[in-house]
């Protein structure tokens, strides 16, 4: 049986980052395809993003985490000090410019060390202002993503920041990569997995988001995790690219199709939908 989307008594929680492959229009697909039981699990997301399945679902017990520290403490941050964050970025608002946004992208890769509700602040400004919300750094780990032209853009949307935070009440929220899986999932655990895709062509990965660049090795030993994932008797689900190499890295899984907006091209003209794959180990489910 798989997950029903029912609204109960939570509330409606969205991101509060964008997120290049960021799940809020697919995500009601995705809850339908995972155990139904899904809410009274163990839920495990280890490539945490923009968090649009996790906000969506919102399960008992969730543990959260990426391998991208300054995200992480952006979460922590939400989770535990949101008022001083929403004035902080109120603030960064009033002021928003071009000089401004520049100014602040340099403290953010000069001040490593600074405070961590200044750094989540910085961290959600850039985000907000750059080039298509897309966080990408360069070899040296520094935020290089341009200005982007918004005449207006949503750096803070209070009411917004306010539930995602209580919706993270609970949640346990870890600096650590996809692999710290193999030490801590035990059977039984639901685990989404939504990594840096495969690249659907040379010139369109942005895997890079994500401190280096996520390659087809990574990408070979993540299908690895995956499967000792599964002997272990996790239920698990994984989002990719359909692509001859994903469809061939889980042969064996459930592969389903799903049909996705392409919102991260920088060209408007070549936006549209795209086929992902929702990677499952169906047999696990249970009913």
């Amino acid at each position: 049986m798989l997950a029903s989307t029912d609204e109960g008594a939570r509330p409606r929680a969205q991101p509060f980052l964008k997120w290049a492959g960021g799940k809020s229009a697919i995500a009601d697909a995705i809850l339908q395809r995972l155990p139904k039981d899904v809410r009274d699990r163990t839920y495990r997301e280890p490539f945490l993003g923009g968090g649009a399945v996790f906000f969506r679902l919102q399960p008992e017990r969730a543990v959260l985490s990426d391998a991208l520290a300054d995200l992480v403490t952006t979460y922590e941050v939400v989770q535990t000090r949101v008022e001083v964050l929403i004035k902080r970025l109120e603030k960064l608002k009033e002021t928003h410019s071009e000089e401004q946004f520049y100014a602040v992208r340099e403290r953010f890769n000069a001040q490593r060390d600074a405070d961590r509700i200044d750094r989540a602040a910085w961290l959600v400004y850039l985000n907000k202002t750059c080039f298509n919300g897309l966080f990408r750094t360069n070899a040296k780990g520094e935020f290089n993503v341009p200005v982007g032209s918004y005449k207006n853009p949503g750096i803070v949307n209070p009411a917004e920041m306010r539930v995602a935070s209580a919706v993270l009440a609970e949640a346990e929220i870890r600096n650590a990569p996809f692999d710290h899986l193999l030490d801590v999932a035990e059977a039984g655990d639901v685990i989404y997995l939504d990594p840096p895709y495969v690249p659907l062509t040379r010139t369109s990965s942005f895997s890079g988001y994500h401190e280096g660049v996520f390659t087809l090795d990574d990408q070979a030993r993540l299908a690895k995790v995956f499967r000792e994932l599964d002997a272990r008797g996790c239920l698990l689900a994984l989002s990719n690219s359909d692509t001859p190499a994903v469809r061939e890295l889980y042969a064996g899984f459930d592969l389903a199709p799903i049909l996705a907006p392409r919102a991260i091209s920088s060209k408007a003209s070549t936006r549209g939908e795209v086929s992902e794959l929702l990677v499952r180990n169906l047999g696990r489910y249970p009913g």
